[in-house]
């Protein structure tokens, strides 16, 4: 049976929505960068359907905050910060992926396997060196050992002078998106049930905030 989409209205708003964020907050950004960051806020939409569905779940809410305040250090210049909540985003997702309640205590690395062996026993085609990357690369900054040898005026101009602009804003978010797809990627998967109530009837809306691959991976799962 034909199910229909009643939800044109509805994507259309979310299309302008976050074209409007763009265009007033990032408007300095060039076309590559912006459609990054569309990318990024197209996912930040997602986790909204999902904590309307799971009652507000504090893992979804928690997993918006820290991609709204990664959004932020990115507009700040805030390096230090931009990884310090990238490293939470890893954390955070990989506990929703685990079906880890968040006041559960778990260590990285038994994190890391208990995703891995859910990889293997789902039969998915999903590399995790890049998680494991950035979240190395995101405690180095977090715990401050980039920051060691710099003298105090050296130190001061890092963390307190920001001049709007990202360090290699290019290349932290090419690897951000790739590193958002593959959590994201295993989030569709992993909690499929959740994600296909919080999207009845609205699967084109779906397949945008997550883009065709990831939908068509999607369904390829949902119905085996």
């Amino acid at each position: 049976m034909l199910t229909v989409d009643f939800t044109f209205k509805e994507l259309d708003s979310i299309k302008s929505e976050i074209n409007s964020f763009i265009e007033v907050e990032f408007n300095i950004l060039d076309e590559l960068e912006r459609n990054n960051l569309r990318f990024v806020l197209k996912k930040l939409v997602f986790l909204k359907y999902l904590v309307r569905q799971s009652d507000g779940d504090f893992r979804y809410q928690a997993l918006i905050s820290d991609i709204m305040y990664l959004i932020s250090s990115i507009k700040k210049g805030e390096t230090r910060y931009y990884y310090f909540n990238l490293r939470s985003i890893i954390e955070q997702a990989l506990r929703i992926i685990n079906n880890i309640n968040s006041t559960d205590t778990i260590t990285n690395s038994d994190i890391m396997e208990k995703t891995k062996e859910l990889i293997e026993a789902n039969k998915l085609v999903i590399n995790l060196d890049i998680i494991k990357d950035e979240y190395k690369t995101s405690c180095l900054y977090v715990h401050g050992s980039e920051n060691a040898n710099m003298n105090l005026a050296e130190f001061y101009d890092s963390c307190i002078n920001h001049n709007n602009q990202l360090e290699n804003i290019h290349q932290k978010l090419t690897v951000l998106i790739k590193l958002l797809k593959k959590l994201f990627d295993l989030i569709l998967i992993i909690q499929n049930p959740i994600v296909d109530a919080a999207f009845h009837r609205r699967k084109s809306i779906l397949k945008f905030l997550v883009g065709d691959q990831s939908y068509s991976n999607f369904r390829q799962f949902k119905a085996v």
